[in-house]
C-alpha cells in the first residue's frame, strides 16, 4: 500500500446527513466501497456529489486520488475535496493540503475556473449556499486570494440570507481598504438585482421586488 493510499484510505466519510432516500444510496455506495465493487461506488458517489451530499464529495475526491474505481485524477480529487469543504466536511481539509501540492499552478487555477462554474449554475438552481461558497474560491482556492471579489459574493449571499454568509462577509470585509469595500458594496447592489432575475421565485426575499 502506497503512503497515498495510506493516508487518503483513513479520510473515508461514513456518514451521509441527507434525506432517507439519498441516505440509502450513500449506504449502497459505501457497502460497495467496502466490497471491493469501487466502479460501482464510484457511480453512486458521483450521482450523490452532483446532489451536493458533502460525505460522497469527499469519498469521491479519495476514489479520485488512490485512483481505485477510476483512473486516478488529481484535479479531481482536489475539485470535489473543495466541494465536500464547501459542504462543511472537515475530512476534506487534510485531503486540500496535501493534493494542492500535487497540482501545479495551472491545474490549481483550472480547478478554481471549474468551481466557480459550476457554483454558478448549482446557484441558479436555487442553492443559495452555491452563493457563498462562490466567495470562498475568490477567497481560499484563488491564488492569489481575490479578497474583493470574495467580498462581492459573501455580500450577496448574506442579502439572500444564505447560511454563514455574513460572517464570511465581515471577516473578509477587514482584510481590504475602506475603498474597495464601499465599491464592492456598490457592485454587490447591481449584482443582487441581476440574481433576484435569476433565482426560483421561493428563494427570493421581499426585497428583490425593490430592487
Amino acid at each position: 500500500m502506497t503512503l497515498l493510499h495510506k493516508i487518503f484510505g483513513a479520510t473515508v466519510v461514513a456518514l451521509s446527513l441527507a434525506s432517507p432516500g439519498v441516505a440509502g444510496k450513500f449506504d449502497d455506495a459505501m457497502t460497495a466501497f467496502k466490497g471491493g465493487d469501487l466502479d460501482r461506488a464510484v457511480v453512486l458517489f458521483q450521482e450523490l456529489a452532483e446532489y451536493n451530499d458533502g460525505a460522497a464529495q469527499a469519498n469521491l475526491a479519495v476514489l479520485y486520488a488512490i485512483g481505485q474505481g477510476v483512473p486516478q485524477d488529481d484535479l479531481n480529487a482536489y475539485y470535489w475535496a473543495w466541494r465536500a469543504r464547501f459542504s462543511g466536511e472537515k475530512a476534506a481539509i487534510n485531503m486540500i493540503k496535501l493534493l494542492r501540492e500535487r497540482l501545479t499552478e495551472e491545474g490549481r487555477a483550472e480547478v478554481a475556473g471549474r468551481l466557480i462554474t459550476d457554483l454558478t449554475k448549482t446557484a441558479e438552481r436555487g442553492d443559495l449556499g452555491a452563493l457563498t461558497a462562490l466567495g470562498r474560491v475568490y477567497n481560499e482556492v484563488s491564488e492569489p486570494s481575490q479578497k474583493a471579489e470574495a467580498l462581492l459574493w459573501f455580500t450577496v449571499a448574506a442579502a439572500f440570507e444564505a447560511p454563514h454568509a455574513a460572517l464570511f462577509r465581515e471577516g473578509v470585509s477587514q482584510e481590504i481598504s475602506k475603498q474597495e469595500r464601499l465599491t464592492t458594496q456598490a457592485r454587490a447592489r447591481q449584482l443582487f438585482t441581476e440574481w433576484c432575475a435569476k433565482l426560483p421565485e421561493d428563494k427570493l426575499p421581499a426585497t428583490c421586488s425593490e430592487s
